[in-house]
């Protein structure tokens, strides 16, 4: 019962985080302070970190995550525990594709809000991974 309503939780958590990204990519477009700040940002970001190289960090993190998927798909396979493990796993697989994507076709030249995006985007990422990894802990577990 706990573990479906956090699973729930996370889930609205990580729907709401997306739907801030659309809102902020809206108003960079819309209205002129947001663009301003995202323009500042942007260079003060550029100016203290190397975002080329936090970017490429990222885009490992998730690739590795993204084997790891295929690795728990492989043992989902053998052991076929749940269908929900199927679709958090297949789910997890299709975001990390689409995250490294989007990573890579856009860039702070394109789109105004981009680190805010990414950095939404990987936390959201992030938290499916998690979500999956303790629902396959648990259905291990079980078995």
């Amino acid at each position: 019962m706990i573990k479906k309503i956090l699973l729930a939780l996370i889930t609205i958590v990580q729907v709401l985080f997306v739907i801030l990204a659309f809102v902020l990519h809206v108003l960079s477009k819309k209205k002129m302070g947001v663009m301003r700040h995202f323009v500042y940002t942007n260079n003060k970001l550029n100016s203290i970190y190397n975002m080329e190289n936090v970017m490429n960090i990222a885009s490992i993190i998730v690739l590795i995550i993204i084997i790891l998927s295929i690795a728990m798909f492989i043992y989902i396979i053998k052991k076929k525990p749940s269908i929900y493990l199927y679709v958090l796993n297949i789910s997890l697989f299709l975001f990390g594709i689409l995250l490294i994507s989007f990573f890579n076709i856009f860039s702070q030249k394109t789109l105004l809000s981009y680190y805010y995006m990414s950095l939404i985007f990987f936390i959201v990422y992030v938290a499916e991974f998690i979500k999956t990894a303790v629902y396959f802990m648990i259905s291990i577990k079980i078995e």
